[in-house]
């Protein structure tokens, strides 16, 4: 029986509105849910909240958590749950979560002992991030990167990008949740709402202080970005949403616009004809080699590891003319590895503005304006 293989180039709106599917050849995620699991080592378990006694089932990719459903990570493990497009909620070894809801307009997950980072691209604010700590209840409402960690009778909550509010959603939209910024760490104490911590429970953030769960972290952002470069090196363009990359074997984010920096200051594009020269730190272009060691062998800066420097990377190559054979959004056809990486001096085809500060940059409807570009890390 042959089977015929059919791509399918479908709106974001209308994959969102499927529910919890795969279509064209598992490429693309269609889900209205948070608490898809992307990425699992080591040991990662799931238990139903529907199902028998505390029976635990190994938790893997695809893996799509329901309310009242609890993810746990053993020892010398580490996990990666989707929350909503762009945002991820990481979790160290030892550590226990429970989604309290998990549909998108009310996201909300409980940590129950452990550490988690909650790397949020993009939000709406009438639609806040809670995450419920042994201490009370969080609040995320701006793009941001945080670290929250129960330690016995405490929670450290590290605020390294963005802000976060001591809160529920309800107390946020009273304007009555004390807010927390960046560069800042708090101590909660208690088994009761936080409150108002005192100056004493506030505390500067040490921007250097680092240990394996950070590394992880940022290296999950790291291989997310070289997805979806590699991605569109193959495709030429994509659908915004969460992409299907099977060469690494988790789902990628495409964002809706030209170009989206990440809280750790990576891009994401849905044009190969936009990252022309954009290089990830790991590549060519690293202007950090000299301290903190990651999985790609390339040394950099502790802070640019723990996320509190977005700007320290240099991720752009010299400006070099490149051909990559495409010469249509709609699917131009050319070599597209003769793209990668490869310089032309009697390049036939003008590149494209390379997305850095000051170059010219492309409106929602996909066409170029005059204004300048975000600096880099900026989140638009």
């Amino acid at each position: 029986m042959t089977r015929n293989r059919v791509f399918l180039t479908v709106p974001v709106s209308f994959l969102l509105a499927l529910g919890l599917g795969v279509i064209a050849n598992a490429q693309y995620l269609i889900s209205t849910k948070a608490g898809f699991v992307n990425r699992v080592e080591g040991e990662v378990y799931v238990l139903r909240a529907d199902g028998e006694g505390d029976e635990k089932g190994r938790a893997s990719l695809g893996t799509q958590m329901r309310a009242g459903d609890r993810l746990s990570v053993a020892a010398n493990g580490f996990a990666e749950a989707l929350l909503n497009p762009g945002s991820y909620l990481r979790l160290s070894e030892n550590t226990e979560v429970r989604a309290v809801s998990v549909d998108l307009d009310s996201v909300c997950f409980e940590l129950i002992k452990g550490s988690v980072i909650a790397e949020i691209g993009q939000i709406d604010k009438k639609a806040p991030i809670e995450i419920i700590t042994p201490q009370g209840a969080l609040t995320i409402a701006k793009a941001g990167l945080h670290r929250i960690d129960a330690k016995g009778s405490a929670t450290l909550v590290a605020v390294r990008q963005g802000e976060i509010y001591l809160g529920t959603p309800s107390d946020f939209a009273a304007n009555q949740a004390l807010k927390i910024k960046s560069g800042k760490v708090v101590t909660l104490t208690g088994s009761t709402q936080p409150g108002q911590p005192g100056e004493s429970d506030i505390a500067k953030l040490d921007k250097d202080a680092i240990d394996k769960f950070d590394t992880w972290s940022f290296n999950r952002a790291e291989a997310l970005t070289a997805a979806n470069v590699k991605a569109l090196s193959r495709s030429g363009a994509l659908t915004a949403g969460w992409y299907y990359d099977p060469f690494s074997n988790f789902y990628t984010f495409v964002p809706s616009r030209s170009w989206f920096w990440s809280p750790y200051g990576f891009g994401f594009f849905n044009d190969y004809r936009d990252c022309y020269y954009y290089t990830p730190y790991y590549t060519s272009g690293s202007s950090y080699r000299n301290q903190v060691g990651t999985s790609t062998g390339v040394k950099v800066s502790p802070r640019v590891v723990s996320g509190n420097d977005r700007g320290a990377v240099s991720r752009a190559t010299d400006r070099r003319s490149f051909d990559t054979g495409f010469r249509s959004r709609s699917g131009g056809s050319g070599d597209s590895g003769s793209s990668r990486g490869a310089s032309s001096s009697s390049s036939t085809s003008s590149p494209r503005s390379s997305p850095s500060p000051g170059g010219a940059s492309r409106g929602s409807d996909g066409h170029r304006s005059s204004g300048p570009m975000p600096s880099r890390g900026h989140i638009r």
